[in-house]
């Protein structure tokens, strides 16, 4: 009798852990609730991973930027242009420069005139730079120690006998001033 009694304790056991079994495994509500807590997870997870690649590749564009900008702060500061000669003849005003900083490349984006009451005359963009020596285009710049002119017709005509003053600006910045008289 003792062993019947076993037997079904024991039946009603099984069926029980049965029962909590199903229950455990087949119970739509709490797998839904894991799988949409997995899915949830995810993707806050690859949000997150998107954000900080975003984040990142700028932090990236804008060391480049800024190195750039120091890089050519750093040359600016090293452009030394001298006027070697200035001369207004005929409507044409030709400069003549040279190099002497240790930056390379100088290149002149601006040139503008003024009266002697530094009344503003007229601004000529990107003069065509040209070798002294051998009167060839100069492209890329004046090289360090290098020499070159440039002339510009300047409008309206210079008043003869007067003082002018000359502004020029480089490719990266800096401005250098001369000076010039007309005959």
């Amino acid at each position: 009798m003792q062993t019947k009694r076993k037997k079904s304790q024991i039946a009603r056991y099984a069926m029980c852990c049965k029962r909590s079994a199903k229950a455990l495994f087949f119970d739509k509500k709490a797998a839904s609730v894991v799988v949409s807590t997995l899915i949830l997870t995810a993707g806050v997870l690859a949000m997150g991973i998107a954000i900080l690649y975003w984040a990142s590749s700028w932090g990236r564009v804008a060391t480049r930027t800024y190195s750039t900008a120091e890089g050519n702060s750093a040359k600016a500061i090293q452009e030394r242009l001298g006027f070697e000669y200035i001369d207004y003849s005929s409507n044409v005003l030709t400069v003549n420069v040279i190099n002497w900083g240790t930056s390379a490349n100088l290149t002149i984006a601006n040139v503008y005139i003024y009266n002697n009451a530094h009344q503003y005359i007229g601004n000529y963009s990107r003069p065509t730079l040209r070798n002294i020596s051998t009167n060839s285009l100069i492209t890329s710049g004046l090289a360090t120690g290098g020499e070159g002119y440039f002339q510009i017709t300047p409008s309206p005509v210079l008043a003869s006998g007067s003082f002018y003053y000359l502004r020029i600006v480089t490719g990266r910045g800096r401005t250098f001033d001369g000076t010039f008289a007309t005959p």
